[in-house]
């Protein structure tokens, strides 16, 4: 089957055959394929699936998409992958195709099923442990690529055969990924492969009953992480702006409303003009009312929140200065080529740390937005803006406060972050530019 990478101008210039279907294979999309013929170009998904019956112990199993024309490129690799849908007022992780047909009946009580087919069991049958949701779809494609990337050879390994894995074995990997990928992205990969296998044990017990990954952690081989504490301090917030006066002008801005409203990387990279599902208008910034909406935040609550002056003058300039029609408020201005696959900016640590030569990562300038704040002495209001979880009594039951009563505090920790940047450590409280207005 010959391979090249999928786009539409490469699959507009195959030319139909004169007889037969010739196959072709995205070099981009697992198991993302297309098949031309004499009539027609059809998009389809293959994959090969455990099937006790055969001599191989595989069978090959494929899934018809729909013609091109019919779908677009970007709705076939949609299809490829798994996604978040809302069924009866929740949202509910659907499989893509090739997830959807590694899933299918596993025989001889788990004694043919794989790493690889844990994997997708994993993210297609577990909840999430806190709320009992499903997976988000970016999690499970981030966690599904870094597993790949690191266990190639041992995917294909039945459960049987990975009880087999001696602890040298488990050592000596966890010593090459370490020496590839550093200590912390050892841990994170086999953090996540004993949860597989942990899901295994429980789901097919006749088969597997140990994780041989324990090893690392019963010998202490694992390299404990650290909370993260880096932030501003002092004269770090002059650095801090004058360095990202290096990136362009959306970039700049991104990382500046990221700043000013506490807002994690992908909250504030991510932000729309309107977030719309089903036809129906779920959030977004409003700049009448001053007010956002995050519907879809890491802890699935919806982040409702006030705006700044400072982020209101911010995205008024990106409302006249960015591309009409484009949904971002921070967009990627790339080549249409060289996008990256989300469309809007990214905020990227060792940029930061490069421009503005200090150690910050991005979630540090959230972090730094919440020390401000209680240095100013305003706690419970900071974390509201912050969107954490009030599981206490009073929060879950009695708190009637909305997005006009954090309107002040906002701006008051605004203020004094704008202050530390432009007039530094000493300077007098005053009244900026940008803090000015209602």
């Amino acid at each position: 089957m010959p391979k090249m990478k999928f786009d539409k101008r490469s699959i507009d210039k195959l030319p139909l055959t004169d007889k037969g279907q010739v196959d072709y294979f995205d070099t981009e999309t697992p198991g993302l394929c297309l098949r031309v013929g004499m009539t027609a170009k059809t998009f389809f998904a293959k994959t090969d699936i455990r099937d006790a019956k055969k001599k191989t112990g595989y069978r090959t199993a494929k899934k018809t998409l729909g013609r091109y024309g019919d779908i677009t490129l970007e709705e076939a690799k949609r299809m490829m992958e798994g996604r978040t849908e809302m069924k009866d007022g929740q949202k509910v992780f659907v499989p893509g195709a090739r997830m959807e047909m590694k899933s299918g009946p596993i025989t001889d009580n788990g004694a043919t099923v794989t790493l690889d087919d844990m994997l997708d069991f994993y993210f297609t049958e577990k909840k999430r442990k806190k709320d009992g949701l499903p997976h988000k779809a970016a999690t499970v494609k981030g966690y599904t690529r870094i597993i790949q990337r690191h266990f190639e050879t041992w995917l294909p390994l039945t459960l049987p055969e990975v009880v087999k894995l001696t602890p040298e074995m488990v050592i000596e990997r966890h010593k090459q990924i370490a020496g590839e990928h550093g200590a912390y992205g050892a841990r994170n990969a086999f953090v996540m492969l004993t949860a597989i296998i942990n899901y295994a044990i429980i789901r097919h017990p006749g088969v597997i009953t140990t994780n041989p990954l324990n090893v690392l952690r019963l010998g202490s081989h694992m390299k404990k992480i650290e909370a993260r504490k880096d932030k501003l301090e002092g004269n770090d917030f002059k650095a801090f702006y004058d360095g990202i006066q290096k990136f362009n002008e959306i970039t700049r801005d991104a990382y500046l409303v990221c700043l000013y409203q506490g807002l994690r990387s992908e909250e504030a990279a991510g932000l729309k003009w309107e977030y719309v599902e089903n036809g129906k208008r779920l959030g977004g910034i409003d700049l009448e009312k001053k007010e956002m909406i995050i519907p879809d935040t890491k802890n699935r609550q919806p982040l409702c929140a006030p705006l700044c002056l400072q982020s209101l003058t911010i995205l008024k300039r990106r409302q006249e200065q960015n591309p009409e029609g484009t949904q971002f408020v921070f967009p990627s201005l790339l080549r249409p080529q060289c996008l990256n696959k989300t469309g809007h900016v990214r905020l990227m640590a060792a940029e930061l740390k490069a421009k503005t030569g200090l150690q910050i990562t991005v979630h540090g300038l959230r972090r730094t937005f919440i020390t401000t704040a209680r240095r100013l002495k305003i706690f419970e209001d900071a974390e509201r803006l912050t969107n954490h979880v009030d599981s206490t009594v009073t929060g879950k039951h009695y708190d009637g406060t909305n997005v006009d009563d954090l309107r002040k505090p906002l701006q008051i920790i605004a203020n004094e972050i704008e202050r530390l940047m432009v007039e530094g450590v000493g300077a007098k409280v005053i009244q900026l530019t940008a803090a000015q207005g209602e």
